[in-house]
């Protein structure tokens, strides 16, 4: 199993490498297509300077034909053609290392604009890993309520279960108590008889099902025991170590504003939010409302949006460089610009300078062979560069006769 797994990766990891390849960018498209025309139209003119102008001026052949080869060699569009798309590629490779795949070229130009950043919070800012916040032992059986949740949770891969298991199994507090009539009851929590006891565990809805009176956590989950509530335990999410002062540092490379986009409730959202120093949030959205948050976005400059689940899926594609973690869905792989293998968001600043450099270095050659090109034009057409020419020849003839 392992093995496929590894297969599945490695397959991954080369599809993206042949999107990378493929998917240029508006730069890059722009000079291939400019020296298709630009080519044929420098070699005509070459031909004319050496044939025409000597019958025009008439003055020797031998003049025109060197100003042509002048010509030909400052007006060549190697330097542009071959220094962009190798510039793309240095920095396609450079953020690889940083741990994350980009599908092209086309891309870079968009993650060098960008203005804003949005995240998704759970999967993205945090692991989504749940950890025991508070555990309230309010009843009878004290000893025995963690037991009890554990008992009904352990076959269960759902978040609460793998936090409330992680707790007891780092207290050595493992049981192995058999459950008769286990159910899940969708939306509430999980019930089950142990050691005769009906014992329920789940969220406060499930108190209201129950018609239990109790004073009520909406952020907290209840153990009931033959219909009596004997402990209530909250939970918060495990944070990224990568995710600690994202903002601040986005902020140095150029970004404005940094926002959570997140489905769940805006007091939990609130608090991962102040631990990671994002100030900007907006929370209990539907997959629809985050799309409608990114367009307004965007009114105003570039968007990235990271992101992990399904329903993040229409605001990657949306957004202008979309991310996905790389434990992420595969539909939300599928619809993001770029891959973020590492899971590291730390490295996104990094990433997003390596952009702007890349960008600058690639304007920069342009303009500079450009220059360097009119240089040489002009001096070609004030007979400089002739004279360059035919003092360089003579050399290498003399050259010769002294070796002979």
């Amino acid at each position: 199993m392992q093995k496929d797994y590894k297969n599945s990766a490695a397959t991954q990891i080369v599809d993206l490498v042949y999107e990378a390849t493929n998917n240029k960018g508006k730069t890059e498209n722009f000079i291939t297509k400019f020296s298709k025309i630009y080519t044929p139209i420098v070699i005509i003119l070459a031909i004319i300077i050496a044939v025409c102008m000597p019958l025009i001026l008439k003055q020797e052949f031998k003049t025109w034909i060197l100003r042509s080869l002048v010509f030909l060699v400052a007006t060549c569009p190697c330097s542009i053609v071959i220094s962009v798309p190798l510039a793309f590629f240095s920095c396609i490779g450079k953020v690889s290392k940083k741990g994350m795949i980009i599908k092209g070229s086309k891309h870079i130009e968009n993650l060098s604009k960008a203005k804003y950043v949005a995240f998704d919070k759970t999967g993205t800012i945090t692991t989504g890993k749940m950890q025991i916040d508070e555990l309230n032992l309010v009843g009878d059986i004290q000893e025995e309520a963690l037991e009890y949740m554990y008992v009904l949770e352990k076959n269960s891969n759902h978040p609460i279960s793998t936090a409330i298991k992680q707790k007891v199994e780092s207290e050595g507090l493992k049981s192995e108590t058999i459950v008769n009539e286990y159910e899940e009851i969708a939306g509430y929590g999980v019930k089950g008889k142990i050691k005769g006891k009906e014992v329920l565990f789940g969220n406060s809805k499930l108190l209201e099902k129950s018609n239990i009176k109790e004073q009520i956590n909406k952020n907290a989950s209840y153990l009931i025991v033959d219909g009596k509530v004997e402990a209530n335990v909250t939970f918060k999410e495990e944070i990224r170590e990568s995710s600690f002062g994202i903002s601040e540092k986005l902020n140095k490379v150029g970004i404005a504003e940094t926002i959570i986009l997140t489905g769940d409730n805006e007091e939990s959202a609130k608090k991962i939010a102040n631990r990671v120093g994002i100030n900007k949030i907006f929370a209990g959205l539907l997959p629809k409302q985050k799309l409608e948050e990114v367009s307004k976005l965007k009114e105003n400059g570039k968007v990235i949006f990271i992101g992990d689940g399904i329903n993040d899926s229409p605001v990657l594609a949306e957004s202008d460089f979309g991310i996905a973690m790389g434990d992420a869905s595969e539909i939300a792989e599928s619809s993001a610009d770029a891959l973020l293998i590492s899971n590291n968001i730390g490295n996104l600043p990094n990433i997003i300078k390596i952009a702007k450099k890349s960008m600058r270095i690639i304007k920069f050659n342009i303009a500079f062979s450009l220059i360097v090109k009119a240089i040489v034009l002009t001096l070609g057409v004030i007979r400089y560069s002739t004279n360059m020419v035919s003092n360089s020849s003579r050399y290498r003839s003399k050259f010769i006769n002294s070796s002979k």
